[in-house]
């Protein structure tokens, strides 16, 4: 009888499969896992049906709206992108010289006469474009033979002055011609120059004061020596220092040019006066009108004296 009941016994107790060794076959969970996927084979299958057919869905009503958008719209519109790629003008060659800039005007050079066999000459050129600027060379001939040449530049909408001073001649020349043999145009930048006049108007503020102008006539031994004298003070009302300032003088009578000459500051410092003292040879009578006018080249960054600490031109 007790052995028959512990037959029963172990019949009725349950299996636990975790602690079966597995040396010899697949472990315990993964038994496990491979039972759960058997139970549940047809849950997953359904649950994968469901997804595809959303992402089936969703695909299909994107490509429907899409298709639906561009028989609303979209053939319309490369309709007339297309009208406007046809219409569309190609930029011709008057276009192009539109954007060029326009030549300098000078005029006819002249001639002014110095001390004995001296001779001084002047063109006057102006610049009429708002946005270029120039650099050039330049030849003055006489009898078509060149009698000086040099560099120069100017800058928008500007009216300079260029002058060949004391050149030698036996006699007054004759056939004075003036010409640019060679320029070469640069336009401001919009971006490093948004505004041009007030950056312009900035860098040139140098005045020049208390201008005193002396002829050579009737004051002694300056009348036997031909020895005219002016005076002027420069204001350099500027945040800028300058190595130098090269200045073109203009005796004015009558509203007539009568003389020209030069004269350079050297190293003028911001907020700096300096007064200036120099003699003219020269037959010259006296002046109504007397200009003196800069003339350095603001677009250039070696004119400017630099500060040591490096923080740069402006003072």
């Amino acid at each position: 009888m007790e052995e028959k009941n512990l037959q029963n016994e172990n019949q009725e107790k349950e299996v636990d499969i975790s602690h079966f060794p597995s040396d010899f076959g697949p472990s315990s969970k993964k038994l496990a896992l491979g039972l759960w996927l058997i139970e549940n084979k047809k849950k997953l299958r359904a649950a994968l049906v469901i997804f595809l057919a959303l992402v089936a869905g969703v695909s299909w009503s994107y490509t429907i709206y899409g298709f639906a958008y561009y028989l609303a719209k979209g053939m319309n519109e490369d309709e007339a992108l297309s009208r406007q790629i046809v219409q569309t003008q190609v930029v011709g060659h008057d276009y192009i010289l539109g954007q060029a800039p326009a030549d300098l005007i000078f005029s006819s050079p002249q001639i002014f006469k110095g001390n004995e066999d001296k001779y001084d000459f002047l063109a006057e050129i102006k610049n009429p474009n708002p946005r270029h600027w120039a650099s050039f060379s330049y030849c003055f001939s006489v009898s078509n033979k060149e009698a000086d040449c040099g560099e120069n530049f100017i800058l928008p909408e500007e009216t300079k002055i260029i002058s060949a001073l004391a050149k030698t001649f036996k006699s007054r020349p004759t056939n004075l011609i003036f010409a640019i043999t060679k320029i070469s145009w640069s336009r401001i930048n919009p971006r490093q120059f948004p505004d041009w006049k007030n950056f312009r108007d900035e860098h040139l503020n140098i005045a020049v004061e208390g201008i005193k102008f002396t002829p050579a006539s009737g004051s002694g031994l300056s009348e036997k020596l031909n020895l005219n004298s002016l005076e002027f003070i420069v204001n350099n009302r500027t945040p800028f220092n300058y190595w130098e300032v090269p200045f073109n003088i203009l005796l004015y009578r009558g509203g007539s040019i009568m003389g020209i000459n030069k004269y350079t500051v050297l190293e003028l410092m911001s907020g700096e006066k300096r007064k200036v003292e120099m003699s003219w040879l020269g037959g010259l009578s006296a002046s109504d009108n007397i200009k003196i006018v800069p003339e350095i080249n603001i677009l250039k960054d070696d004119i400017y004296i630099k500060y040591e600490g490096g923080i740069g031109e402006e003072k």
